[in-house]
């Protein structure tokens, strides 16, 4: 009994701290007409996890909100932009994450996906060392990257530990 309790506890514990994007908002450059808008945003409910899409045409923004518990990647947004011809700008994101690394140096591990970020401030950069192996929410900007790659580095404006 108290192994299948320990068990349950674990796998509770696993659930409760898998981490993932929240929110994603990201520019789309070549978006002009209805229906590329509407293509944009059909890719983007195709994605698993994916909650909401809202895409405005006037600013190309596209804004994504995702399911808890999900493991959509990056990778994955950004070939929904490029498979619909578009380029993808810098993504503002909300994502829940393993925070690693050292205090100089540190990392974003977004559970569930092989996403991992180098972590860099956006104006002068705070004190992580406290946060260091703890589920964190970064708010932040993964910047434009090439064609088919993901941007290793996330500039983030805060980095508050999960609750």
């Amino acid at each position: 009994m108290k192994r299948i309790l320990a068990a349950s506890l674990m796998t509770f514990s696993a659930i409760a701290a898998h981490a993932q994007y929240q929110q994603i908002n990201v520019t789309v450059f070549g978006m002009d007409c209805a229906p590329c808008a509407h293509a944009i945003h059909v890719s983007m409910k195709g994605i698993p996890g994916v909650n909401t899409v809202d895409v405005d045409l006037n600013t190309g923004l596209v804004a994504i909100k995702l399911i808890p518990e999900n493991s959509a990647a990056m990778r994955q947004f950004n070939e929904a932009i490029e498979k619909n011809g578009f380029t993808h700008k810098d993504a503002q994101v909300i994502v829940r994450g393993q925070l690693s690394g050292s205090p100089s140096a540190p990392f974003l591990e977004v559970v569930g996906t092989k996403d991992r970020y180098a972590l860099a401030p956006l104006a002068a950069g705070a004190d992580l060392s406290s946060l260091l192996g703890k589920t964190v929410v970064v708010d932040g900007v993964v910047p434009q990257s090439a064609r088919g790659k993901v941007s290793d580095t996330l500039r983030y404006k805060t980095v508050t530990e999960a609750k």
